[in-house]
């Protein structure tokens, strides 16, 4: 499943994904009104910046997507660009491969920004592809294409983050999990019609978890410096209200460094190891521009990625900046050993447009290549 959503580096999905996604806006959009956007806002009223964007974006997995959003931040009299905001992002799009998704994503600091409280709030009807469980690199793209079979994921999740800092940025706190997926439309004779697959019939999955944070960001949507690691735990129980018993365990640790004229080299190391009977779509994928998404997954998976940002002068309007990237990765069955560990390279380049330039809330277009194609990204925000 491929769910784009416009998040502040929750995860996750994750999520996720990364378990669950990352953020997406137009390639073509219209120029933002300087009346609208987030800096005229915050000179008008003091407290509150509002980013309008068009989404118009393309990914290997939806094609062209249409829709829109908005990123309203909020702060109290007297904070800073340093003081992180309040925010809270909408996002909506319909797919040219008939994808629907709606997301909304409230983030609320507290006691003087010691507490925070993330919340993930979803909504998707969204047809994609089922390649299997394996990792052979030796694969090609006529075989990725012949493994394909497609099935309707229909969702609902909810997903609160709650955090507290205990010492400097240190903080802990603890995450919930819901999600209710039906599984329909699919396709006949394949693995999932057989029904041996777990989660291949839908169903809830509840769980909850600690959660371990240590950030040093200087910037919330495109930092230049500091560290922003993540540790956390998915426990999912039938007591809990899950059909699912299984484990989820998350690790994502990220590092700026300013480089030269306001350059930055961004690095990520991610994650997840899962344990149990763990359904089919939520097994983890290296997060990895440059493969189609779910091509490679399995009970682990693990990527780095590193990423090179400069600023590019020529407009003079200090709006435009470029990145170059590359990323080695694997989904693979057993994390005790790595004899089938067969590893996965991807790379590429691309162009940034802050549409606001005080909050670094850029659209970028990347293009990434792999020996299985050349794939391009249209997304709002940075990838990591």
């Amino acid at each position: 499943m491929c769910l784009i959503l416009c998040l502040p580096c929750m995860s996750g999905a994750e999520e996720p994904k990364e378990k669950d996604a990352s953020g997406n806006a137009g390639e073509e959009a219209a120029p933002v009104s300087e009346s609208t956007t987030g800096e005229n806002a915050d000179k008008e009223k003091g407290r509150l910046g509002i980013t309008p964007f068009p989404v118009v974006y393309y990914t290997p997995e939806t094609s062209l997507a249409l829709g829109g959003g908005v990123v309203f931040t909020l702060r109290d009299e007297g904070e800073t660009l340093e003081t992180r905001p309040d925010n809270l992002q909408v996002m909506t799009a319909y797919t040219l491969n008939n994808q629907f998704f709606l997301n909304l994503a409230p983030e609320k600091y507290f006691n003087d920004q010691r507490g925070r409280l993330f919340m993930n709030i979803g909504y998707l009807n969204w047809p994609t592809s089922f390649f299997g469980i394996g990792n052979d690199s030796g694969i090609n793209v006529e075989e990725i294409e012949e493994l394909e079979e497609t099935y309707t994921d229909e969702s609902f999740m909810v997903q609160p983050w709650l955090m507290h800092t205990v010492v400097a940025d240190l903080s802990v706190g603890g995450t919930l999990d819901w999600k209710n997926t039906h599984v329909e439309d699919v396709e006949e004779g394949g693995m999932l019609e057989q029904g041996d697959l777990v989660g291949s019939e839908g169903g809830v999955r509840s769980g909850m978890g600690p959660v371990i944070t240590w950030d040093t960001r200087n910037n919330l949507f495109a930092p230049s410096k500091g560290s922003w690691f993540n540790v956390w735990a998915w426990l999912y129980r039938e007591w809990m209200g899950s059909d699912f018993d299984y484990d989820y365990y998350g690790l994502d640790l990220r590092h700026y460094r300013p480089m030269f004229k306001e350059s930055v080299l961004a690095l990520q190391g991610f994650m997840a190891l899962t344990s149990g009977d763990v359904p089919f779509n939520e097994y983890p994928t290296p997060l990895m521009r440059g493969l189609y998404e779910n091509v490679f997954t399995d009970k682990n998976a693990a990527a780095v990625r590193a990423e090179y940002r400069f600023p590019i002068n020529f407009f003079k309007s200090g709006r435009w900046g470029g990145a170059v990237f590359g990323a080695v990765g694997d989904a693979f069955p057993d994390a005790t050993t790595l004899e089938d560990v067969d590893l996965k390279v991807a790379g590429g380049a691309g162009l940034r447009f802050a549409l606001n330039k005080k909050e670094k809330i850029n659209i970028r277009l990347d293009i990434g290549v792999s020996q299985y194609g050349i794939f391009p990204y249209v997304m709002l925000q940075e990838a990591f």
